[in-house]
């Protein structure tokens, strides 16, 4: 599987659906992982989550379509899956700088979100070495540290030096 390509029909559907109630479920389905990994995957190659991208996507084609079409405000907040008017006003003025109801006055201020495109080239090596090699049995044992994306920088290295202060473990982290 090219997840690239698989990407690629998810933003695919995204944009097919951004007036519509989107599932991450659904997308998850997609390329046949659960949510919370394809969040992560989602979010880790293209450098935003999954609800960023779609909330940016709405609140660019909203920009656009109040600039160029004379329909309330209300009505482009419901079609991009708004609430209330309220909500839809205060996430357009984060995300273009000015209200709503500005727009037409201040067209140039608008920001443009563009959808995503994956590279879906693949580069294979025809030939894989390889040698199997036997090895004493050997038992292992595991040791972990829970962080997040924040903290693992500063945790990794500290976990790997209390492991081999501990442990006696030769040095691997060259961080």
């Amino acid at each position: 599987m090219n997840i690239y390509r698989e990407l690629n029909k998810i933003i695919e559907y995204i944009e097919e659906h951004l007036e519509e109630k989107i599932e991450y479920r659904q997308l998850s389905k997609m390329i046949g992982v659960n949510e919370y990994t394809f969040q992560k995957i989602f979010s880790l190659i293209s450098n935003v989550s999954i609800a960023e991208y779609i909330r940016n996507r709405r609140l660019s084609n909203a920009g656009q379509e109040l600039s160029i079409k004379n329909e309330k405000i209300i009505d482009i907040a419901t079609k991009y899956q708004y609430n209330n008017a309220t909500a839809f006003s205060r996430a357009f003025e984060r995300f273009h700088g000015i209200k709503p109801s500005e727009v037409k006055t201040r067209p140039e201020k608008l920001k443009m979100y563009t959808k995503i495109h994956f590279d879906e080239i693949e580069e294979h090596s025809q030939n894989i070495e390889y040698k199997i090699v036997e090895k004493e049995e050997m038992i292992l044992y595991g040791k972990y540290k829970i962080t997040d994306n924040i903290k693992i920088s500063k945790d990794a290295p500290q976990f790997f030096m209390e492991t081999e202060r501990q442990y006696g473990c030769p040095r691997i982290w060259n961080g």
